[in-house]
């Protein structure tokens, strides 16, 4: 597993907390680093590549000459998932018909919502028309593997207002949709913000009429927040959540092999002059893998394996009934769905 940071965007979003600038000047060398990068794990094997941001349609033809280094330098599986990451009105049928004649299969769209009032309080720089012509274009370039994003609990939402999202996306047809709710992080414009924000009960109410809308429409769940037709699953994200090694490349970028974590600074003035690369390194011991392991695999609709493994944690959340065993594997149940990152925290290291 490949993931590549573009760390640009042309505005930064009042909720966001992932490493981004808006310096377009630092486009040109920031993309030689990248591709330096690239070059020093010649010959890597993968079956997913995935390049996020920030916003990598936003750099225009730099974002084509690093797919270009990447088909160049890493060795790709004949069914690798090669996702990009994109947002609405940073998109044209040029750059898409180049993506995907190099290989590119899936868009990741952050659309967040249909509603314009919506998107203008989380800061968004597109529109909701702007997200049905990025599908049209999508859909025109030749992709078939596409997803939206979508927020729920966003500021000023209600049920009607997701309702009219939600057939918005029903018009679209993707067949992968991410709907996950606002969380606000410090650091953010919005921890400083005073937010009229759906209480607990509503934001339950719109995770489940989500599910249950998109389940109509022949998108399952098969992770908290990710919905999908049968066979158009993310595989690199379910990577992540079933524990496989990656490596990360970029300012920013974090990378899991060899029994450690590894970071990137999230600087990227640093990396362009070659500082800041692989600065972090974490062991992580066998307990402290096996945890995360049933963390990160709980996510998934289908749990985890479970051959009574950590009897001390799992057993009192069985009994509180948050989880279950069926057919050998621990999963969560609804009201465990409910209040996951509870469940979660009982597996987070000593």
């Amino acid at each position: 597993m490949i993931y590549i940071h573009i760390p640009f965007c042309r505005k930064k979003c009042l909720y966001c907390d992932f490493y981004s600038v808006t310096d377009s000047l630092l486009y040109d060398a920031y993309t030689k680093a990248l591709i330096k990068e690239i070059e020093s794990v010649k010959g890597t094997k993968t079956d997913t590549v995935y390049i996020g941001g920030g916003t990598p349609t936003a750099i225009g033809d730099f974002l084509i000459k690093i797919v270009d280094a990447v088909n160049e330098n890493l060795i790709l599986s004949d069914d690798c998932e090669f996702t990009v990451e994109a947002n609405p009105g940073t998109v044209n049928l040029e750059i898409l018909s180049k993506l995907k004649k190099r290989g590119v299969n899936r868009i990741s769209l952050g659309a967040q919502s249909f509603n314009d009032n919506e998107l203008l309080s989380l800061g968004r720089i597109h529109n909701s028309e702007q997200i049905f012509e990025s599908c049209d274009l999508i859909k025109k370039a030749g992709f078939t593997n596409f997803s939206l994003d979508l927020m729920l609990a966003t500021p000023h939402q209600n049920m009607g207002s997701l309702s009219y999202s939600l057939e918005c996306i029903k018009k679209i047809n993707p067949p992968h949709v991410s709907a996950y709710s606002l969380i606000v992080e410090e650091g953010t414009p919005f921890y400083d913000m005073e937010l009229a924000l759906p209480d607990e009960d509503e934001e339950r109410d719109m995770y489940y009429y989500t599910e249950n809308t998109l389940k109509a429409l022949g998108l399952y769940r098969y992770e908290i927040s990710n919905f999908a037709r049968p066979g158009f699953e993310s595989r690199h994200n379910t990577g992540y959540w079933k524990d496989k090694e990656y490596i990360g490349l970029g300012a920013g970028a974090h990378s899991y092999y060899n029994g450690a974590r590894y970071s990137n600074a999230p600087d990227v003035c640093a990396y362009i002059n070659g500082e800041g690369r692989k600065v972090e390194f974490t062991p992580i011991s066998e307990k402290e893998r096996k945890l995360e392991l049933f963390m990160l695999g709980l996510r998934m609709s289908d749990g985890v394996e479970y051959n009574g493994e950590f009897p001390e944690r799992v057993n009192p959340l069985i009994e509180k009934g948050l989880l279950e065993i069926v057919a050998g594997r621990l999963r969560l149940t609804k009201r465990g769905t409910d209040c996951a990152n509870l469940v979660f925290m009982e597996f987070l290291n000593d």
